[in-house]
């Protein structure tokens, strides 16, 4: 009798040899490494393009912000219920304060009062001293102030908002006939207290029927690095009191001067009179973004003002920064004056 026998058939199931898998595991890590990178490179990429325009940004604001406070520099209202112009202060034997004035590498301190041109509490190259022992960009910068002054309109309980102060505030006109109660707003560069960064200021002066004094200056841009002025003139030497000839002046900008030119010791007539003759202020800027913002930590120069215009004998014309992973940008722009700034109107 023939015995029956059950016969096993199937594929036979085997495992991954250990070369197999260590081939696996690597191609596998290969693609995360790739994967990681790719999203690390692009998060690099967007975060410079976010930082770029973040600048893009800041600039266009200060550009417009500083045109349009300087443009405001001596404007005059001749509909002004007391009508007070500079010409008429001049015809009563009075010297009226220019309506456009600053310092070269000054440090800002709140002025005890608006004879500005005459003030102590700012002083030209007086900014080393103000920054102490801070000795970074974020103060020791060669930043220079910028005063404009100009008639608001309406009373001090209802000003039009006609002109405005650097912080945007409607400024009134002149109540008592001084002519001293002009607005003044004032532009500089300061180092934040809490987050140690460098700022675009703005102090004013307001004038109120329950109190007048200057406000205590307020940030409007930060990332400010620093800011360097030039004044366009018309007929002016450097520290050197103005002479008269006929013709001389054609309201043309004929010489580019710093803030500490436009001054002459001992004769401050002549000072506010040189003053008077600014044509026009070219304003340069440089701006920065937090740490991290540039793909490179690299040692620079800056010169905000343009190549043409860095001096040995400006400081801060020419900016050297650290290598501190930031990414900076360079404007600069001109405002012609708008209004005429002489005494004789």
């Amino acid at each position: 009798m023939k015995k029956n026998t059950i016969s096993h058939s199937g594929a036979r199931q085997a495992g991954v040899t250990l070369v197999e898998l260590l081939v696996a595991m690597t191609v596998g890590l290969l693609v995360t490494i790739v994967a990681l990178s790719m999203l690390v490179l692009g998060r690099i990429g967007y975060n410079a393009v976010d930082n770029t325009a973040q600048l893009v940004d800041r600039e266009r604001f200060v550009v417009d912000a500083l045109s349009r406070v300087i443009m405001q520099a001596g404007f005059q209202d001749y509909s002004a219920g007391v009508l007070v112009t500079r010409g008429i202060a001049k015809k009563l034997g009075g010297d009226p304060e220019p309506d456009l004035f600053g310092w070269n590498n000054a440090g800002y301190t709140q002025l005890g009062d608006l004879q500005i041109s005459s003030s102590t509490n700012i002083a030209d190259g007086n900014r080393p001293a103000k920054c102490g022992s801070i000795s970074d960009t974020s103060c020791l910068n060669g930043s220079d102030v910028l005063v404009v002054r100009f008639q608001g309109v309406g009373t001090t309980t209802s000003p039009d908002g006609t002109m405005v102060n650097c912080l945007g505030n409607a400024e009134p006109g002149i109540i008592t006939g001084d002519l001293d109660e002009r607005a003044a707003s004032i532009i500089y560069v300061a180092r934040d207290s809490s987050t140690f960064e460098p700022s675009l200021y703005c102090g004013y002066y307001k004038s109120s029927s329950s109190g007048s004094g200057w406000i205590s200056g307020q940030p409007l841009i930060e990332g400010v690095e620093s800011m360097q002025l030039l004044f366009g003139t018309d007929n002016v030497t450097p520290a050197t009191a103005p002479t008269f000839v006929a013709g001389a002046q054609d309201t043309i900008t004929d010489r580019w001067l710093r803030a500490d030119q436009l001054k002459v010791p001992g004769n401050a007539a002549a000072t506010k009179e040189n003053w008077r003759r600014v044509r026009a202020v070219r304003v340069g800027l440089v701006l920065r973004g937090p740490v991290g913002s540039a793909q490179e930590r690299v040692s620079d120069s800056f010169t905000p003002l343009g190549a043409a215009y860095s001096s040995s004998a400006d400081t801060g014309s020419s900016l050297a920064t650290a290598p501190d992973g930031r990414l900076r940008r360079v404007i600069n722009f001109t405002v012609h004056m708008r209004n005429d700034l002489t005494a004789t109107r």
